[in-house]
């Protein structure tokens, strides 16, 4: 797999540039487990807090940290369990001025989640391919601002997993983490930290509606494909299929209330197979790195249904 170092003038002249296209239909809404756990897959070693939900191969379990083998979780912040509009969530408190877990005040959450005990093991023993999901909840008159993180899955080499994200340039062919982001007016991307090659740039780059290619932070990918509203919950499911080492097959999707809004192919996850998904990376926060992103209110928001199985 070819590193940074070594990538042609492709990257230089458009990690810049907004790559745009045509307005997206609004999207509808369809039966949670659909939402959770898109038709179409065979899934095994799964799990979900989704309360009613039933899908083969997929085992109801609490939320908890303990069931879903919270790791690495932000200090100064809390995740509470709360009852929330029908579900039971985690909460997310963002006082007025907080961005950045480094900032202060702190706001938002953030940790590592492994899932249950089968699906840690089904991933973390090479699983090829695997769904994610979780629904969020911004409070009613939520106040955007510049953006801020959601939820992803993340992988890579052992503990050179952990910390792709915040700009990281070391060892980047060593992990991939794949959140999401808002944007101002609660447009919403994938936000993504994959390895730094040519392929993956090109790959990435012809994502419509707006993709902005950032090699110093994340790529900024299908900007404005979906907008989250506020007060109503939206449920987000990620499929995360690896590519074979040294080959370009890899994939990304997203769904939005079970409507794919995001299919990327062609893309480089790793160049061996010591590289695999490990969970997902709760990372909840406003920024960017600069007060400007700073939450204008204090506010919250919610996360429940949270979800993965592996695919077969």
């Amino acid at each position: 797999m070819k590193t940074f170092s070594t990538l042609t003038n492709f990257i230089a002249l458009a990690f810049l540039v907004p790559i745009t296209s045509a307005n997206v239909t609004p999207l509808q809404h369809r039966s949670l487990k659909t939402n959770l756990f898109p038709s179409g897959y065979t899934y095994a070693s799964g799990f979900t807090t989704a309360s009613g939900v039933s899908a083969n191969g997929v085992t109801p379990v609490a939320l908890s940290d303990s069931v879903l083998n919270v790791i690495k979780a932000t200090s100064g912040l809390t995740h509470n369990v709360v009852s929330q509009n029908g579900k039971t969530a985690w909460e997310a408190v963002y006082p007025k001025g907080s961005y950045n877990p480094s900032g202060t005040p702190k706001g938002g959450f953030g940790f590592y989640l492994g899932g249950s005990d089968k699906f840690q093991t089904a991933v973390q023993g090479g699983a090829k391919q695997v769904i994610f999901g979780y629904s969020v909840m911004f409070q009613k008159g939520f106040q955007w601002n510049m953006g801020g993180k959601l939820p992803g899955g993340f992988g890579g080499i052992g503990d050179s997993a952990f910390g792709c994200s915040g700009g990281r340039q070391t060892d980047r062919e060593e992990c991939f983490d794949l959140r999401l982001m808002w944007r101002s007016n609660g447009k919403g991307e994938l936000y993504d930290y994959l390895p730094l090659t040519s392929t993956n740039a090109k790959a990435l780059s012809t994502v419509g509606p707006e993709t902005i290619l950032n090699s110093d932070y994340g790529y900024s990918v299908s900007r404005g494909s979906w907008t989250f509203p506020a007060g109503q919950w939206v449920t987000v499911a990620e499929r995360i299929k690896m590519s074979d080492p040294h080959k370009a097959n890899g994939e990304v999707q997203i769904w939005i209330n079970g409507n794919s809004v995001i299919n990327v192919k062609g893309l480089e996850f790793r160049n061996t197979t010591d590289s695999v998904i490990q969970g997902m990376h709760f990372q909840i926060f406003f920024g960017g790195s600069t007060s400007d992103w700073a939450s204008p209110i204090n506010q919250k928001a919610w996360f429940a249904d949270v979800s993965g199985a592996v695919i077969i």
